[in-house]
This record gives structure tokens, C-alpha cells and sequence, in this order.
């Protein structure tokens, strides 16, 4: 059974996330998914809150990689589509590569919810805080 085989490494890292170190959560709302202004305006707040959250972030030995989830609710809470632009550097998110997976995912947010309310959530996990929290906080933020 491989989760008899998790080292003790992994359980703290999970231990560590599950306790919110290195998270970042925020949440939107998007009244029209199929209006292009709405979804740009959107697109541009998503990656504006990454970019400021990035800002806060620890960065130890120079480890400032993140992940970023996106997910989608519909008016009962269900998660009716969701995506992860994986494991990125900050710099990332200063070009057109993340932008244009948001867009794109709002775009799949458009065609599943119908054009009916929707509310986004999103998540973002510095790699940098949880190697700062491992090695019992000593590197220079």
C-alpha cells in the first residue's frame, strides 16, 4: 500500500498545508461567465491577487516557485469545473502564459455554468513557505 510508504517528509508537508502554511485562498464572483469584459476583468484580478500574494510570500535558498488552482461553483455550491496552471516561478506571471490559461478556464467556466452566476475560488500555494516552515524557519525570508 503506498500510502504505508509516505516518508516522513511527505506527511509533514501535507500536515503543513492542511494547517493552512503557505496557502492563500480568495475568492470571486462572476455574474455573467459568458460576458468577454466580465471575463477579462476577472482575468485580470485573478492574476493581479496571485502576483500581490506572491509579494508576501517567503522566498528561502530561492525557492519562489507556486501552485495555482482554479475552481468553479455554481449557485449550490457544487464544484462544476476546476484546474491547476501546475507548479510556475513568479516571473510567470508576468507574460501572457498564465493569463491565457485563465481565459481559457473561464471560457470552460462560460460553457459549464450555462451563463448563470458562478462563484470562483482559487488557491495558491507557496513552495517557498513550506521550505521555510521545513527547515525550522533559519533562511532569510
Amino acid at each position: 500500500m503506498p500510502f504505508l510508504n509516505r516518508s516522513p517528509l511527505n506527511r509533514r508537508v501535507e500536515r503543513l498545508i492542511r494547517a493552512g502554511i503557505g496557502v492563500r485562498e480568495t475568492t470571486w464572483t462572476l455574474d455573467s461567465p459568458g460576458d468577454p469584459g466580465l471575463t477579462r476583468l476577472l482575468t485580470e484580478s485573478i492574476v493581479d491577487w496571485v502576483r500581490l500574494s506572491m509579494g508576501e510570500m517567503r522566498r528561502p535558498y530561492g525557492i519562489d516557485h507556486v501552485a495555482l488552482a482554479l475552481a468553479c461553483r455554481d449557485g449550490s455550491g457544487r464544484v462544476v469545473c476546476s484546474t491547476s496552471l501546475g507548479v510556475l516561478r513568479p516571473i510567470s506571471f508576468y507574460g501572457d502564459g498564465p493569463v491565457t490559461e485563465v481565459n481559457a478556464f473561464l471560457g470552460d467556466v462560460a460553457r459549464v455554468s450555462g451563463n448563470r452566476p458562478v462563484e470562483m475560488v482559487g488557491a495558491l500555494l507557496s513552495l517557498g513557505d513550506i521550505a521555510f516552515e521545513l527547515n525550522g524557519r533559519p533562511a532569510a525570508a
